[in-house]
């Protein structure tokens, strides 16, 4: 999406692993989702990390394992045997189907590039989380926390790539790390497009996350008589667990402290509204 009020266009990089765990919760709602998980399934699957996507469905504040497993018997239906042994059902598609492929073009394609380019795993997703935060530097826990990968992973991918001059390293401790954004752009986007366009990092696992977890609290007050009280502490607690990431992307989340017990559920309004109004802005 572009922001309409800047002087470029700032597009968000795609998350894929946590886009498709997202789609898989509002399926139901949208019924040409299936045939995107579906098609996608087939074209996409060797751009995907499995222990990552395997990572984000249990490590979230209520686990979605089925949703990886699913996943998985969509993936091992078109062949792709490490998905496989995740599926709790395999079935296989008439021998002579040919799979789509796939074209990879403009900014939210980077992470998807990078992996094409050097193969599925922490460096990939490490270049398109620096070049994606403008030469931010970064600390190992902010990029494990932003990525899902374990620091060790990361901190042993930094070093890798600090000593083939990928990434700078500073001497604070704790270390932090960066990288010049203009060559990136310029190898995957060569030409007037590297210069036009901003490629944009979004904390779409923990953004997804507080979307979906927002459903299940909405969709759970709903359809039981429990207390009004118990909603509310669990809006409070989820937006408290996120508040991080919207901080990250200048989302306003209100003082909590000036909504306590049920007035609690006016701020969670606010924060959704907010929320939605970041998604729609694309900045």
């Amino acid at each position: 999406m572009a922001n309409p009020t800047s002087g470029h266009e700032a597009l968000r990089i795609i998350d894929p692993e946590a886009l498709i765990l997202a789609s898989l919760v509002f399926q139901s709602a949208e019924k040409r989702i299936n045939e995107v998980l579906d098609w996608w399934a087939g074209a996409g699957t060797p751009l995907l990390s499995v222990q990552r996507m395997k990572v984000l469905a249990t490590n979230t504040n209520s686990s979605r394992k089925d949703l990886f497993v699913h996943f998985a018997e969509l993936a091992s239906r078109y062949g792709y045997r490490s998905w496989a042994k995740y599926a709790e059902k395999v079935t296989r598609l008439p021998d002579g189907f040919q799979r789509s492929e796939l074209t990879l073009r403009g900014c939210p394609t980077l992470l998807l590039r990078l992996r094409a380019a050097f193969g599925v795993g922490a460096k990939a997703d490490i270049i398109a989380l620096l070049v994606g935060t403008s030469g931010r530097e970064v600390t190992v826990s902010t990029i494990s926390t932003h990525l899902s990968f374990t620091q060790t992973a990361v901190r042993d991918a930094l070093k890798e790539m600090a000593m083939a001059g990928l990434v700078r390293e500073s001497i604070s401790r704790p270390a932090t790390y960066s990288t010049s954004r203009k060559p990136w752009l310029e190898l995957f986007q060569p030409g007037e497009e590297g210069h036009r366009h901003h490629p944009k990092w979004v904390m779409w696992s923990a953004l997804f996350d507080f979307l979906i977890s927002a459903k299940q609290i909405c969709l759970t007050a709903a359809k039981s008589d429990q207390n009004s009280y118990v909603s509310a502490s669990r809006a409070r607690d989820l937006v408290e667990s996120h508040r991080n990431a919207f901080e990250f992307h200048d989302v306003f989340v209100p003082d909590g402290r000036d909504y306590p017990g049920l007035e609690y559920q006016k701020a969670f309004g606010k924060v959704v509204e907010n929320f939605e109004r970041w998604v729609i802005s694309g900045d």
